[in-house]
C-alpha cells in the first residue's frame, strides 16, 4: 500500500520564492526518511501559477509520523502562504501500474 500526498498551493506573488525555498529546503530531508519513496516540487510554467508538492510513502504508519514531524511543520508554513485555501489530498494507492500497462493498451489498440 502506497500513500500519495498532493498539495496544490496558489502562491501570493510576493511569497512565491519563499514557498519554493521552504519546499526545496525540506526535499532532501524528506527523501532521507527511509519510508519516503519519492518527493517532487512542480511549478506551472507561466508566471505566478500553482506550485504542486508531491510525496509518495510506503505506508500509513510512516506517513503519520511524518505528518507529526517538524519537517512537516515547514510544509505547513509554506502552505500558509497560499493566496487561497490550498488543495491538500492524500490517496491510498493499492496498485501501481507503469509502462507495462501503457504498452499493453497501446499494443491492443495497434492490433485493432
Amino acid at each position: 500500500m502506497r500513500i500519495l500526498s498532493i498539495i496544490k498551493i496558489d502562491p501570493v506573488p510576493a511569497k512565491r520564492e519563499e514557498i519554493l525555498r521552504i519546499l526545496y529546503s525540506i526535499k532532501g530531508p524528506v527523501l532521507a526518511i527511509g519510508a519516503c519513496v519519492d518527493c517532487h516540487i512542480c511549478e506551472e510554467e507561466r508566471g505566478e501559477g500553482m506550485i504542486i508538492y508531491l510525496e509518495q510513502w510506503q505506508g500509513w504508519e510512516a506517513f503519520m509520523r511524518h505528518l507529526r514531524s517538524d519537517i512537516y511543520g515547514r510544509i505547513l508554513e509554506a502552505i500558509e502562504l497560499s493566496r487561497e485555501m490550498p488543495d491538500v489530498s492524500f490517496y491510498e494507492v493499492s496498485a501501481v501500474k507503469g509502462m507495462d500497462l501503457l504498452n499493453a493498451v497501446r499494443n491492443e489498440k495497434a492490433a485493432e
